[in-house]
């Protein structure tokens, strides 16, 4: 037993010597996927718009529907502009052992998921992805309940290649 203790050791890693994620070239998105949020945030505006018109109907004050309306405005104004920002940001990058996905603006976000923790991939396409031409990328990795990564506004055929491709680690690693 005491032989084990003589073997281990447990030296400490220089973390100037990993490698930085931040220095990857990122892929973006589909500008279709600006498209598609816009559309989902004017069908919004517009459930909203209907809300306020049947408040204006019923005559809930006029101070009221003012200060809701410059609320709406602001609130719209903001997820226009959010959508926007939001696009440029979108991002991944494959290398040899792992996927990075980068999304965020006020909030920036980098998922790095090494593909030895990759369980499946799936490709999804909802109502307006088939209109716009895009695809979602689904990652599902261990002890995930869900689809821990979501990579949307990709080309259909790039995502059944990211796919495969990614299938393709996933055997080699087993």
């Amino acid at each position: 037993m005491a032989s084990l203790m003589e073997n281990f050791s447990n030296d400490p890693i220089d973390i100037n010597l990993l490698p930085k994620f931040e220095d990857v070239d990122y892929t973006g998105i589909s500008g279709n996927y600006l498209i598609k949020s816009n559309i989902q945030t004017g069908i919004f505006l517009i459930f909203v718009l209907i809300a306020w018109g049947v408040f204006w109907y019923y005559d809930a004050g006029i101070q009221n529907l003012q200060l809701a309306a410059g609320i709406i405005i602001l609130f719209f104004a903001f997820r226009f502009w959010n959508n926007y920002k939001m696009q440029a940001n979108y991002g991944y990058a494959l290398r040899d052992k792992d996927l990075l996905y980068r999304r965020g603006f006020i909030v920036n976000t980098v998922t790095v998921i090494p593909f030895n923790r990759i369980q499946h991939v799936s490709v999804s396409r909802d109502f307006f992805d088939k209109i716009l031409n895009i695809s979602s990328l689904q990652i599902f990795t261990a002890g995930g309940g869900g689809s821990d990564v979501n990579i949307p506004g990709l080309e259909p055929t790039l995502a059944v290649n990211l796919k495969e491709a990614l299938s393709k680690k996933l055997s080699h690693n087993d």
